[in-house]
């Protein structure tokens, strides 16, 4: 194990690891040649690499090459927090799942201030309060999936919309 990650695993701060204090914003870029729209391509992230376990995706209009959001297909890295801002999309097609797994370190695990389009699978876990803030848009006719129960899945904005054709599960 290198010295850094040591450090970061056994240091702590109040009585808390300074790892559970760690959480790089990743920006989407999009607009990759052969793969514009593909969240798991690391040329379509502004750092070069795919968002994981310990990052906060950011989708954001401002960084988006001409209008190239992500589309989660397949099975996408855990994450710790997801943002997307206003007029900004992203999609989780059929065949993509997504878990954003806050470790208790993040009031919400996902800020939708824009579009999201779920038609495969979304899991949220460990917030430290409601699993989704949302301002924005979203549309669910695949599975979203949450431990939390209902009154605490969301906490939906005056402007936010929720549509639900799909399944919600708790546990």
């Amino acid at each position: 194990m290198n010295e850094l990650l040591r450090f970061l695993t056994t240091a702590s701060e109040n009585g808390g690891s300074a790892r559970d204090k760690i959480s790089v914003p990743c920006y989407w870029r999009g607009g990759t040649g052969g793969a514009p729209h593909d969240w798991n391509d690391p040329r379509n992230w502004c750092n070069g690499r795919v968002p994981g376990w310990f990052d906060t995706a950011v989708i954001s209009p401002k960084y988006t090459l001409e209008g190239c959001f992500p589309i989660i297909g397949e099975f996408a890295n855990d994450i710790s927090q997801l943002y997307i801002e206003e007029d900004a999309h992203l999609c989780i097609s059929p065949k993509g799942r997504l878990c954003i797994d806050s470790m208790k370190k993040h009031i919400f695990g996902l800020v939708n201030d824009g579009e999201l389009s779920i038609e495969g699978e979304l899991t949220l876990l460990r917030t430290s309060a409601a699993c989704i803030r949302n301002n924005g848009y979203i549309i669910n006719t695949g599975s979203l999936a949450a431990d939390r129960k209902e009154v605490r899945l969301f906490s939906q904005g005056d402007v936010g919309i929720f549509e639900n054709y799909g399944e919600i599960l708790y546990f």
